[in-house]
């Protein structure tokens, strides 16, 4: 029981140490905010990315499409993202943005903190291209 105990909390503070990694080698803040400022200042679109330590869906998301040629640029230069995860960065965030599934992805005026888009799930590259246009776009209409 012991060593299982250990195993748990070495996994769960890997998992952070992930969170930190990911967010550093793609240029995404961790700290909603900052990365609010950040948004209101530059005027862009806040995207934050919700996600879960046991998620394997997240991970994925992360590394197959967050991470994927398509998008990486695009996410360092027209948006501010922000990555946080559900139990660990749980009171770092607005209530509101609380939910159950993840990922979750919010794309977030800045200027109000309203939700402009959102999308739920595990979402190749080429379909969350188009709900990132979409955001931008209706960001860019109001």
């Amino acid at each position: 029981m012991k060593k299982i105990f250990i195993l748990l909390l070495l996994s769960l503070t890997l998992f952070g140490a992930n969170v930190d990694e990911f967010a550093k080698e793609m240029g995404f803040e961790r700290d909603y905010k900052t990365a609010l400022s950040k948004a209101k200042k530059q005027n862009k679109v806040l995207m934050m990315v919700l996600g879960a330590d046991y998620c394997p869906w997240c991970r994925k998301f992360e590394r197959k499409t967050l991470n994927s040629k398509l998008l990486k640029t695009r996410l360092q230069t027209e948006v501010v993202t922000l990555v946080v995860d559900k139990k660990f960065d749980i009171q770092s965030f607005p209530e509101k943005f609380r939910t159950q599934f993840t990922p979750k992805v919010f794309f977030i005026n800045p200027q109000d903190e309203s939700v402009i888009l959102d999308t739920t799930g595990y979402i190749k590259k080429k379909i969350f291209v188009e709900s990132f246009d979409n955001a931008i776009e209706l960001y860019g209409a109001k």
